[in-house]
């Protein structure tokens, strides 16, 4: 035993005389200088700060050693940390929301590397130095690229103005549905497809025991499937997609559940077993003692006799070609901690200097490269002179460098912009997208003028949001400059992108300044530059009209383009542009426009209060097409005469749109009154309210309605005893037998109804909340724990807030994006987009938005039925 005294430790690598241990929250380095295995004093607290509070597996794991000397690690979505050195301040920490970060192990600074993905548990690289993380949920992998983006955002700082996020390279899912991983394996489609959607462990295999096909390939631990899964790198456009193929190994073994994957000296495979017949949510009764090591070789290896830390400079040095990058990683490491120590590489750097220049192999002349780097010998001059190198890898590793410091010289930047503007490569486009972020804003502009003119980059899945992801920032610059890249730029999404920053800033400078782009713009590249304007200015209801606004409404109408005329329509609106008005209102009740253009106009008027709006609205809830739309507006206006045109007009409605009316009602005090008089008159069926219903009427603090609701419907809130009492209860009840007598198309009904609306079950329904198709279902208990008492555990990112608005209405969601101007808040049954001006009280609780209560208003065989249909395997 090395070391016993921590809790919870979910990282470690060794080197640099010692071992870095994460035991969250603190990030440790325990010295162990001549690697006896016998610590040297007690753990170094490096950085404390780590976060531990929302769930006990998104948080700070998987070290591995980088190419570039730094010592990378991953980060769940769902926590999030304030990392720094001990002692720091709160206020002077920086809030990191979760993906890749990295601490160098001389200088001692931690930063960020990438944002985003939910729970990614191990990094690793291919022969060319892109770095892969896989995550433990699906999608499963993802090519990390500096300074990205990745889904999902979950309105976190991090990413407020990614606005889009980079997606899985993965074509393809490792279940179809899911299956109690205490009953095997999963279903034979489950099977074929990998077992499952909990993932943990990239390794990017790089050794020389198992055949060629296998090197570059990424092998992944599937938690649930008991098995390991094999992707395929396959280059595409900037980066990779990743190819299904044939899992490596599947576990016999039910309590089999893999953690971690690393090819060794000898170029076999160890993998990490936690042994546990848990999945990977466990906190409770798990198996402290019985993890095991398994190693997976092909033939008889090679045996291995070297001890690296014994050998001398040049024999670290030879080993930069060895085909096992195990050997080279560590040599490489190595001489990056002699370097650190004041030991003289001068012959160390010399040779490297040689086996670069006269080798032909690019993944060999890249190791020679990081090894220089780690032991300091590349300097400017030399870096410069490699941005005109054939190879593109190496061209693109030059940038980076060049970058590291975030300093690069003067001749570097007219290298680059040439690069951007005239370069071939994707590959060295994207790292100057990427290393955009590491320049001094007013360095950028040059670089990103260039680079937006790439049309034929419009398509690829990483260049247009990485080029954005460089130049948001020029916004706090020079905002007309920062508006005419819109005019100018040939990628359509920089251009709404441009147009939707600057148009949300606070005050109108910004949305002037974006108009007058507009203006200027040739007529293909209006339709985008509007589309990123109505994006950026929502919640806002009225603003000044730019100067010359009329002569640019004149020319959108004579567009020929039937969106950029009715997006100038929208925006006219905003602009309070009276003309605009009457022709949303034709629009509106048009019912030979399409459906599409109808409800945009609907919702623009809503947007602009507009007064004569209620009485349109009040004669299109007959409007199959629209109706939905009409009652969700009519919670927006203040009218007296709502609650009585949507009851005569109830009964008529399909669930959908009761739902809505339900979610009006209960939007404001007088209107909730009338809801409870109709339920205790029988005008409504109390089985129509659901138990969101219900919450939302309690969250108008109006101490009679509560009381009424609860004679006429019943009591929401209740002990965590009396829902344990209710899970046993139903445990007991749906048995077996039970449930194998289920309807289970009278389920999926029930599903539409009370689950559909916030989550998606095989490719159907919405995902407001976690998506059902990957979750354990076929766990009674699971299921029954996050049905009836949903908000014992729950990400921050679904807590509920409850928005109080000035004109008496009441709105609850969880926020998805806000700006200085709005916040948007995602509800049951709507996005709805809040001026910040018109909230009175804004009150963050601890509720998870799914309410308790789903069952309550159910019969047992209809929670027998959504049960039965909840743990379908597949898709009936």
């Amino acid at each position: 035993m090395f070391f016993d005294k921590l809790n919870y430790v979910s990282g470690i690598e060794v080197g640099f005389g010692g071992a870095w241990v994460m035991s969250p929250p603190n990030f440790y380095f325990i010295p162990d200088r001549n690697y006896d295995d016998i610590p040297d004093g007690d753990p170094i607290l490096l950085l404390d700060g780590f976060g531990t509070h929302a769930n006990s597996h998104n948080i700070a794991n998987g070290f591995s050693w980088g190419p570039d000397g730094w010592l990378y690690g991953t980060h769940g979505r769902t926590n999030y940390s304030w990392p720094d050195k001990p002692g720091t301040p709160k206020d002077k920490r920086r809030q990191y929301d979760g993906g890749v970060w990295r601490y160098h192990p001389i200088k001692h600074i931690w930063e960020p590397f990438a944002d985003g993905t939910t729970n990614p548990w191990g990094i690793d690289w291919n022969d060319y130095g892109d770095a892969f993380v896989c995550n433990c949920v699906n999608p499963h992998l993802f090519h990390v690229i500096q300074g990205a983006h990745y889904e999902p955002g979950r309105n976190r700082v991090s990413s407020q103005y990614a606005y889009e996020r980079i997606p899985t390279i993965a074509d393809h899912r490792h279940f179809v549905g899911g299956n109690n991983v205490r009953d095997g394996l999963g279903t034979p489609q489950e099977d074929l497809l990998g077992g499952g959607h909990a993932h943990s462990g990239t390794m990017v295999y790089l050794g020389d025991n198992w055949p060629d096909k296998y090197r570059n390939t990424v092998f992944i631990n599937n938690i649930h499937g008991r098995r390991i899964n094999h992707d395929l790198l396959i280059s595409k456009g900037s980066g990779y997609t990743a190819a299904h193929s044939l899992d490596l190994m599947k576990a016999q073994d039910p309590w089999f559940m893999g953690v971690t994957l690393r090819f060794g000296p000898d170029g076999g495979v160890y993998s990490s077993d936690w042994s546990d017949t848990g999945e990977c949510h466990s906190t409770r009764n798990t198996r402290k003692h019985t993890g095991r090591l398994f190693k997976i070789t092909y033939g008889k290896p090679k045996p291995f006799s070297l001890d690296l830390p014994r050998l001398s400079n040049s024999e670290l040095v030879d080993l930069q070609f060895h085909k096992n990058d195990w050997l080279v990683r560590h040599a490489r490491r190595l001489l990056q901690e002699r370097y650190a120590s004041g030991m003289n590489m001068d012959s160390a750097a010399k040779t490297l200097f040689q086996m670069y220049r006269t080798t032909s192999e690019i993944p060999k002349m890249l190791r020679a490269l990081w090894a220089l780097k780690v032991i300091n010998r590349l300097d400017d001059t030399f870096l410069l002179k490699q941005m005109s190198h054939a190879d593109e890898h190496i061209r693109a590793w030059t940038v980076r460098l060049l970058c590291e410091n975030f300093d690069p010289p003067a001749e570097a930047l007219g290298k680059f912009r040439y690069r951007a503007a005239e370069g071939p490569s994707k590959i060295v486009r994207l790292q100057l997208a990427s290393a955009m972020q590491r320049l001094k804003p007013e360095l950028r502009w040059s670089i990103a003028n260039a680079l937006i003119q790439r049309a034929e980059d419009s398509d690829d899945q990483n260049l247009p949001l990485m080029y954005w992801y460089g130049i948001q920032q020029l916004v706090e610059i020079d905002i007309t400059r920062f508006a005419n890249l819109a005019a100018t730029a040939e990628i359509p999404l920089i251009r709404r992108h441009i147009a939707r920053r600057a148009s949300a800033l606070s005050d109108v400078k910004g949305t002037h300044a974006v108009a007058a782009a507009l203006a200027k713009a040739t007529p293909d590249k209006q339709s985008d530059i509007l589309e990123g304007m109505l994006k950026g200015l929502e919640g806002r209801s009225s603003i000044a009209p730019p100067a010359g606004w009329g002569k640019t409404y004149a020319r959108l109408r004579a567009n020929g383009d039937q969106q950029t005329r009715r997006n100038g329509t929208r925006l006219a609106i905003i602009f309070s542009d009276e003309s605009a008005i009457h022709d949303l209102r034709a629009d509106a009740t048009n019912t030979k426009l399409p459906t599409g253009f109808r409800i945009e106009a609907i919702r623009s008027l809503t947007q602009k209060k507009d007064e004569e709006l209620p009485s349109l609205l009040f004669g299109m809830l007959s409007d199959e097409k629209v109706r939905g739309t009409v009652v969700r507006s009519l919670a927006s206006f203040n009218d007296g005469r709502t609650p009585d045109e949507l009851l005569k007009c109830y009964a008529s409605f399909d669930s959908s749109t009761r739902m809505d009316a339900l979610q009006t009602f209960a939007s404001r005090k007088p209107w909730a009154t009338r809801l409870l008089t109709a339920l205790e008159e029988d005008e409504i069926p109390r089985r129509d309210v659901s138990s969101y219903t219900a919450r939302q009427v309690m969250s108008l603090h109006d101490r009679d309605l509560t009381t009424r609701l609860e004679n006429v419907w019943g009591k929401l809130e209740e002990s965590s005893k009396e829902k344990q009492k209710q899970i046993s209860t139903w445990r007991g009840r749906l048995n077996e037998k039970v449930l194998a007598r289920a309807d289970r198309n009278a389920g999926h009904e029930l599903f539409k109804v009370a689950c559909a609306v916030c989550h998606k079950l095989f490719d159907e329904g919405n995902k407001v909340g976690p998506e059902l198709t990957g979750a354990q279902r076929s766990n009674l208990d699971y299921l029954l724990e996050n049905i009836i008492d949903p908000s014992a555990s729950v990400a921050a990112d679904y807590l509920m807030q409850v928005v109080e608005l000035k004109d008496g209405r009441t709105i609850s969601g969880f926020p998805v994006s806000q700006n200085a101007a709005s916040i948007t808040l995602r509800t049951l049954n709507d996005s709805i987009v809040v001026s910040r001006n018109q909230i009175a009280k804004s009150t963050k609780t601890t509720k998870s938005i799914m309410p308790d209560g789903l069952l309550q208003a159910m019969t047992p065989e209809q929670v027998r039925n959504l049960i039965a249909f909840l743990q379908l395997p597949t898709k009936q």
